[in-house]
């Protein structure tokens, strides 16, 4: 080899390696960019992420009041924006008269809950005394004795504070108050121009095969996030309802703010109904250990037959999630964004694993993609739903 090719090749690794190395410049600055624009719009990502939510729980409201009907002999059918009003209207009429036959008496049993509070603090006392006094009544060696006093000691405190906790990050998100009024007029928007937004974000792709799979990859994340949202809010319901009456017919006090609490908890996978029964089984302690054992009973078995019967059934085909899957989904959303990160953390890694999947999918060209006019045509109606 001569010096001249020599010169050439090693100018031509150096050229190489120097390309290289500026495109992982490039891309470690361009990943540190858009994490910092994540984290410093991460309010809005929410406000968005809740506002997607919202309109997947109106949007087949929507659909069924489009659905044309006849009177006499023609056809009638209800304009998309005029549906839109119709379902918003519906929908707050609907909050307001079930507000104004729940909120006095969700009210009057706060109100005797709050009164009880000075009471329910000295039975804690009482309990750390009984726990305190059990190592003597046993007879226990003296290390074993400290120990267990010391681990009751910071129990109560520790039980306060974790109570405390819970209600400062509940008074917390009363700064996202305006957004009961942003979410519905952002989502009137979304819902309108829907399908708007689709063709053009569809449109985009100039390749018949990439518009395939763009198509199919959002017809999936759709239907995976219309099943969640859908046996979500189910399931609130059923637990409310359920947990509610049967909380009521045990003589438990306060059974309509249990009612509430366990519906609006069952937005919060695990710690929500985790948490709910141990203040329910508490409070009933304090009036009867009875009650309170015949209580966390009913919690207990109901909890397993909703996990494993009934929360499968509502998700049926549009989410397939192992529960140790949601356990660590929970845990991360915790620790990554607190009460809304646990929230958001089952949709989240529901559509993770829809991505995955189309990506798996693509690399193994699973995928068929469309040749011929008929299937292309196909792509055209499946994109305009």
């Amino acid at each position: 080899m001569s010096d001249d090719q020599t010169l050439s090749s090693g100018s031509s690794d150096f050229a190489r390696t120097r390309r290289v190395i500026l495109q992982v410049i490039l891309l470690v600055a361009a990943t540190i960019a858009i994490s910092w624009v994540v984290y410093a719009l991460r309010a809005l990502l929410v406000l968005l992420a809740f506002t997607i939510i919202f309109c997947y729980l109106v949007a087949p409201l929507v659909d069924f009041i489009e659905r044309p009907f006849r009177i006499g002999a023609r056809t009638w059918h209800v304009p998309h924006t005029l549906a839109i009003m119709i379902v918003y209207l519906l929908l707050f009429g609907g909050i307001a008269l079930a507000l104004e036959r729940i909120l006095p008496l969700f009210s009057e049993q706060i109100s005797s809950l709050l009164e009880n509070v000075p009471a329910y603090t000295r039975q804690l006392d009482q309990y750390s005394k009984w726990l305190t006094s059990l190592p003597n009544r046993y007879r226990l060696p003296a290390n074993l004795r400290l120990t267990w006093e010391n681990s009751i000691n910071t129990l109560i405190p520790s039980l306060f504070s974790w109570v405390q906790l819970i209600v400062s990050k509940v008074l917390q998100l009363t700064k996202y108050l305006p957004w009961v009024v942003l979410i519905p007029i952002i989502g009137f928007f979304f819902l309108k121009d829907v399908r708007v937004i689709s063709d053009k974000l569809l449109t985009a792709f100039s390749k018949a095969d990439t518009r395939y799979r763009a198509t199919m990859f959002l017809k999936d994340v759709s239907a995976t996030l219309a099943a969640y949202i859908r046996a979500q809010l189910v399931a609130c319901l059923l637990v409310g309802i359920i947990e509610g009456t049967g909380l009521w017919l045990l003589g438990v006090s306060y059974p309509a703010v249990f009612a509430v609490t366990a519906g609006l908890f069952e937005f919060v996978p695990i710690i929500g109904p985790l948490t709910l029964g141990i203040i329910a089984t508490l409070v009933a302690s304090f009036h009867s250990w009875h009650s309170a054992l015949l209580i966390a009973g009913f919690l207990a078995v109901y909890r397993i037959i909703h996990d494993y019967v009934i929360y499968p059934r509502l998700l049926s085909q549009g989410m397939e999630i192992h529960p140790v899957a949601v356990i660590l989904a929970v845990l991360s959303g915790a620790e990554l964004g607190g009460v809304i990160g646990v929230f958001l953390s089952v949709p989240v890694l529901a559509l993770l694993m829809v991505c995955w999947r189309h990506w798996r999918e693509m690399q193994l060209n699973r995928l068929a993609v469309p040749t011929n006019v008929d299937e292309l045509s196909m792509i055209e109606s499946i994109s305009r739903e």
